[in-house]
């Protein structure tokens, strides 16, 4: 028998319910309502009230530290191993099929934003501390459950966290997959504005830096191309719809989001909307911005880049809004350990410059994390894994994806994901509609965390 395995289906009722709590809770950044108290807006602050709530029902201690992170901490010890997962999510979006607030339960699989990014994962970790807790082990070191609020922006929570408190001295981070994530690209967010010469007068699209843009509406200053629009949709397997309005024709393209680690997993509506307008209007702008955005490798920033160990760079256009002459652009790279990222916005600050006459900011740029495979964190991650899966043949992963393994030292992208369980295709990963999380997934990593803590934190 598996250890921990049983313990943890002991508590699926538990486990579904309490994250059927978060789920609930809209825990989007909201920096038009931020306060004192809530930093990033009071829905977070409400969410990480509730964690909290939940840690201190089962006897652990608690501590918010001042509406940035939360605390659940199991032992009294000087030193402490650490699990770190995030409480916010992205923003809801369209075309779901479930309440992506309703934590409904489908079929084996719980549905609803930030099931599976991350409150689900977070779930699943904290009962595996609850486990070894209600079992009473002796512990070597504390193990300390730390609960950021802003992992989808700028991780400014648990980086004011690090600043303010005692930092663990290992640990896991339950926010990506199995067997273990060894290195995560670096990641440079900046934003383009400026004023532009354009037939569109008005165009809303994105939610943010880390989504492919789902879908984009313009209005351009033209007539109504209704047989062209067809042709485009057609010939580009895509949907979408136009009319004619008052201030010009509308035009709307449905894309298909994808994080933005792997844009070219996804359909990015506004670089399409942009290859529309540029071709069925020649509209200079436009096509400049195809020029310049349409490669998720980053060929049209002139910033390519095959990483030996990491992969390629990639990049994403997250948001592209006009209105009033003037364009906004949030725009996205992850990129290798060879890069970095100064030289990147230099070099992308130039061309946008040249071909788009914009000015360039710099958002957040967060340094590349390159583990060693043969730390005892990696061995012993490694080492439960491959005991509970049985998969002896997929080696440590490297992501394009930012985690809070890169904000500590001695940290590690850990699960829960498995590369060897097939999700139903009606289940949406991390930032797509429809987020699901398996259940059975969440019970099997609850089970192997307990492990990898009992190896690290316990005294046997």
């Amino acid at each position: 028998m598996m250890k921990f395995l049983e313990e943890a289906r002991a508590y699926q009722d538990s486990m579904i319910q309490d994250l059927r709590a978060l789920v609930k809770i809209e825990s989007v950044r909201d920096d038009a309502h931020a306060t004192k108290e809530a930093p990033f807006g009071p829905n977070i602050a409400k969410c990480l009230d509730k964690a909290l709530e939940i840690g201190k029902r089962d006897g652990f201690k608690v501590e918010n530290v001042d509406g940035h992170a939360g605390v659940i901490q199991y032992g009294d010890l000087e030193e402490s191993v650490g699990v770190l997962g995030h409480l916010d999510v992205v923003p809801l979006g369209d075309g779901w099929h479930f309440d992506p607030l309703g934590g409904e339960v489908k079929d084996g699989y719980i549905m609803g934003r930030g099931t599976c990014d991350d409150k689900g994962p977070a779930i699943a970790a904290y009962y595996a501390i609850k486990i070894l807790k209600d079992k009473g082990y002796k512990l070597k070191h504390n193990i300390q459950m730390i609960l950021g609020t802003d992992e989808e922006n700028t991780s400014a929570g648990i980086l004011y966290y690090k600043k303010v408190r005692k930092n663990p001295i290992m640990g896991i981070v339950p926010d990506a997959e199995f067997p273990c994530i060894y290195a995560e690209k670096g990641i440079l967010d900046f934003t383009a504005e400026g004023k532009i010469d354009s037939c569109i007068r008005f165009m809303q699209s994105g939610t943010a830096f880390n989504v492919v843009i789902s879908k984009a509406d313009v209005i351009v200053d033209k007539p109504l191309d209704k047989d062209y629009f067809t042709k485009f949709l057609l010939a580009n397997e895509l949907t979408g719809e136009c009319h004619e309005e008052a201030d010009g024709a509308h035009y709307h393209i449905d894309g298909k989001p994808f994080h933005a680690s792997r844009p070219f997993m996804g359909v990015n509506a506004a670089v399409k909307m942009f290859e529309f307008v540029g071709s069925c209007y020649n509209d200079t702008f436009s096509l400049n911005a195809v020029k310049l955005f349409k490669d998720p490798y980053g060929v049209g920033m002139k910033v390519a880049y095959d990483g030996a160990y990491m992969g390629p760079l990639t990049f994403n256009l997250g948001k592209a809004n006009i209105e009033k002459g003037q364009v906004y652009f949030a725009l996205d790279y992850r990129y290798p350990n060879e890069c970095e990222g100064n030289d990147l916005l230099q070099r992308s600050a130039e061309i946008i410059k040249e071909v788009l006459g914009l000015h360039t900011t710099l958002v957040d740029d967060s340094k590349w994390l390159l583990n060693d495979p043969e730390s005892e964190l990696i061995k012993t991650c490694l080492k439960h894994y491959r005991a509970f899966s049985g998969d002896n043949y997929t080696p440590p992963l490297r992501i394009g994806g930012g985690t809070y393994a890169r904000s500590f030292e001695n940290f590690a992208a850990f699960g829960p994901i498995f590369p060897t369980r097939e999700y139903a295709s009606w289940v949406g990963a991390e930032h797509e509609a429809d987020e699901g999380f398996e259940i059975e997934t969440m019970l099997l990593a609850c089970a192997i965390y307990a492990n990898v803590l009992y190896d690290l934190a316990c005294a046997h």
